[in-house]
Order: structure tokens, then C-alpha cells, then sequence
């Protein structure tokens, strides 16, 4: 799948000082970071261990990121802004709209790999950095900021694809957007917890882990009818 980055980076271009993807030098600090990052996790993950990795100076990677952090939210808003742009080719679609939901959980389950400028970034390696990762994107002091700034834009217009069509297939639904922050988050904790806390969770003990996760995803869209007494 060839995704064309250019509308993605412009709503995160608040996050890089400079667009990685006009360079080669660019394209190579995300292409081996997100794989670093994947591997190592993002406590061990320093810029001076990148550095040594792609053969450039330290130095050289703070002309494109201020520091780790928005680095770490430069990659998952690039990661939901690639989930972003094929909603939109879902929802512009002439399927079902029952169709669509499952379109949309089914990418939020099994995220592609994309060729973008000239690089092929491996779609679940993206996804594993935000399903064990992305909680340090938020839950910060200066989440407000960052969010002023776009760094969530790309997350809450998925959000916002996926609350319309609950709205659709479930209109007694009182919280579409609760249950659509809801499932997008489960699809994330859910795979973390059934890899490393799995008294936490029942996802793979009826079927494969993906398809009991996209089971519960579904069910979960038809929630939220009743009002508790």
C-alpha cells in the first residue's frame, strides 16, 4: 500500500523542527527509530544510541526532533494519521455502513505495512510502539500543550470516524464518543495485557488472539444503550 505522506505530516509538522521525509538523513531517523524504539522500548531508546546506529552524530538528530518526547509523538501521530487517511477511503466507500465498522476494527486489529517516501515502515511495529508506548504521549504534565499544538488530531479524527458509524449501526447509543475512545483503546491495552499481563484479560483464550479482540470490539459497538437505574 503506497500512502502519500504529505497531508499526514502537515498536521504533525508542529513536532519535528524539521520534516524528516525531505531528507535522507530524515527518513533514516525514522525509519531505525521506530524500529530501536519497537525493540528496546522507549525508557532505553536515546538519541546518541540512534546515532550510533545510522552512522550520524548525535547532534545531527536533534536538527530534526527537540527531544525524545516529541519524537515519540511525532511517530504516533504519523502511526494514527496512517490509520487516519485509509478510514477515509473507508468511509468515502460505497460499503454498508455495518461494513465499514468492521472495516475500521479489523485495521485497528491487523495494521498494514506502508510504503511511504520511498521507505517501507512495517505497520505492526508502529502499532507495538503505540500499544506499549503511547500512554506516555498523554498522561504528562504538559499533555494540554501538546495537544494546543496537533499532537492528537490524527488520534481524535479516527475517533471521530469510528464514533459516526457507531452513531449509524447503534443510534440508541447515548456515548458514541466514549465507546469509540473506548474501543480504540482496547484494542491496544487488550493486546498488551494478553502479552504480558494475561490474568488481565480472556482475549486468545476462545480463538486467536486477534479474532477475540475484534470479537469484543464488535460486541462493544453496540453498547451503551441503557441508562443505569
Amino acid at each position: 500500500m503506497l500512502q502519500e505522506i504529505s497531508p499526514i505530516t502537515d498536521k504533525i509538522s508542529g513536532f519535528a523542527i524539521k520534516n524528516p521525509f525531505q531528507t535522507t538523513l530524515g527518513r533514516s531517523i525514522l525509519e531505525h527509530g521506530i524500529s530501536m524504539i519497537s525493540t528496546i522500548g522507549f525508557e532505553e531508546f536515546t538519541f546518541k544510541k540512534l546515532g550510533n546506529e545510522i552512522g550520524s552524530p548525535e547532534a545531527s538528530i536533534y536538527r530534526y526532533f527537540e527531544n525524545k518526547h516529541t519524537y515519540l509523538l511525532y511517530i504516533t501521530a504519523l502511526y494514527w494519521g496512517m490509520i487516519d487517511e485509509t478510514c477515509h477511503y473507508i468511509m468515502n466507500s460505497e460499503e454498508p455502513q455495518v461494513q465499514k465498522a468492521l472495516s475500521i476494527i479489523d485495521l485497528l486489529c491487523n495494521p498494514p505495512k506502508i510504503m511511504i517516501s520511498n521507505i517501507t515502515i512495517d505497520g505492526s511495529m508502529m502499532y507495538r510502539i503505540v500499544m506499549s508506548e503511547s500512554v506516555k504521549t498523554f498522561m504528562t504534565k504538559h499533555v494540554d500543550k501538546d495537544n494546543s499544538k496537533g499532537a492528537f488530531s490524527t488520534l481524535k479524527s479516527v475517533t471521530q470516524h469510528l464514533s459516526y458509524i457507531i452513531s449509524t449501526v447503534n443510534p440508541m447509543c447515548q456515548y458514541p464518543r466514549a465507546l469509540a475512545s473506548t474501543i480504540i483503546e482496547m484494542s491496544m491495552f487488550q493486546r498488551y495485557f494478553y502479552e504480558h499481563l494475561p490474568s488481565m484479560t480472556d482475549i486468545g483464550k476462545r480463538k486467536s488472539m486477534s479474532d477475540d479482540l475484534k470479537e469484543l470490539m464488535i460486541g462493544m459497538m453496540y453498547a451503551g444503550q441503557h441508562q443505569m437505574i
